[in-house]
């Protein structure tokens, strides 16, 4: 049995609880000419700012390129949070196996904000830069 120094034994933490404790959600606009224009984008650091943290990527593309209008950011690939430095300021969002077809790269800027480039291959496709929600 886990002790708890915020909650008592007996007791869990709801979802609502947990996500306060430890997620970090920051929001922006994403643009990928011509596939997504002006399109909310939402990134979750569910742990926080944790090595190999999962990380949580929703979006949406305007128009992919098979012609499907409003078609989900990939929801279906499980992203953690790799660090390029010590210090989380550097980093990449990507699968552990490093098969997804799109990674991140991103850095923590000095003002709270976060910079993150969408990546294809070795190409940048995009940049978003994303301020925090809670």
């Amino acid at each position: 049995m886990a002790i708890s120094l915020r909650y008592p034994s007996t007791s869990a933490p709801t979802l609502s609880e947990i996500i306060t404790m430890s997620a970090t959600v920051f929001t922006g606009k994403f643009n990928y000419s011509p596939y997504a224009s002006n399109e909310n984008f939402f990134l979750t650091f569910v742990d926080g700012w944790v090595e190999r943290g999962q990380v949580l990527v929703f979006s949406t593309f305007t128009k992919d390129a098979a012609g499907v209008d409003k078609r989900p950011f990939d929801l279906t690939t499980k992203y953690v949070l790799v660090g390029q430095d010590q210090y989380l300021t550097k980093f990449t969002i990507n699968d552990l196996d490093k098969k997804a077809y799109y990674f991140f790269n991103g850095t923590r800027n000095a003002d709270g904000t976060v910079t993150l480039t969408l990546v294809h291959g070795s190409s940048n496709l995009a940049t978003i830069n994303l301020t925090k929600l809670n």
